[in-house]
């Protein structure tokens, strides 16, 4: 367990290195968004007859990720005020998706940690008075890159475990409530919920992680005082 926290801390530095080597290039002249939060993943088993396992309870985990936002459309080419209003988002995000509980008075727990790539689309509507609300529909895929299983006095390496190392989709949505710093700069709270879509296993049960996830995070864009 202490070797996950190490490689999780290795990783927040690594996040936070790149999203400097960002902000120190001509991309900073674009639309970014980072954000950082708090996962608490369901974790959710169906055996082949379908009985459900009530037995996992949700622990915390630490979302990171940065996403680029660009219009949909030239807003040249279509007279839709809200299709103007659309944007399309994409990213990458590292996620711990944790779990624990106890089955015949055997405690177990599941860390996991993925990495991967996001996309949406982003409407924005002004409030006034410097704020903002931000409503996105998201499609993720992930890949599991560490993971341990501890069961009693025990663990297990989660790599090659045919539920937990393949890749995942989620579809979900998120929401924020941003206040602008300056022209270019917001601050903002989100919200999100996804569910795993691909959740069936090869002898017929099923297996999904459906995280929600809230935090914090900054959204930089030339053009914010046009929007």
């Amino acid at each position: 367990m202490k070797t996950i926290k190490y490689l999780t801390h290795s990783f927040t530095i690594s996040f936070i290195c790149l999203i400097s080597i960002l902000c120190s290039q001509k991309l900073l002249a674009q639309d970014w968004r980072f954000q950082v939060g708090i996962n608490s993943a369901q974790f959710r088993f169906n055996n082949p007859i379908n009985s459900t396992a009530h037995s996992f309870q949700p622990e915390a985990g630490l979302h990171l990720s940065i996403a680029h936002n660009r219009p949909l459309v030239d807003s040249s080419k279509t007279k839709s005020a809200f299709v103007r209003k659309l944007l399309f988002q994409w990213g990458i995000h590292l996620n711990e998706f944790n779990s624990s509980g106890v089955v015949q008075n055997i405690p177990f727990s599941y860390t996991t940690t993925y990495a991967g790539l996001k996309s949406g689309l982003r409407m924005r509507s002004n409030l006034g008075k410097g704020f903002a609300i931000s409503y996105t529909g998201l499609l993720q895929v992930s890949q599991l890159i560490m993971g341990n299983q501890k069961m009693g006095v025990h663990t297990y390496n989660l790599q090659g475990n045919n539920q937990f190392d393949r890749l995942q989709f989620h579809l979900g949505a998120e929401l924020q409530i941003l206040k602008k710093l300056n022209a270019q700069t917001d601050l903002f709270i989100y919200f999100s919920d996804s569910w795993q879509l691909n959740t069936i296993q090869k002898d017929g049960s099923q297996f999904a992680i459906n995280p929600t996830s809230f935090g914090f995070g900054l959204h930089y864009s030339p053009f914010n005082s046009h929007e």
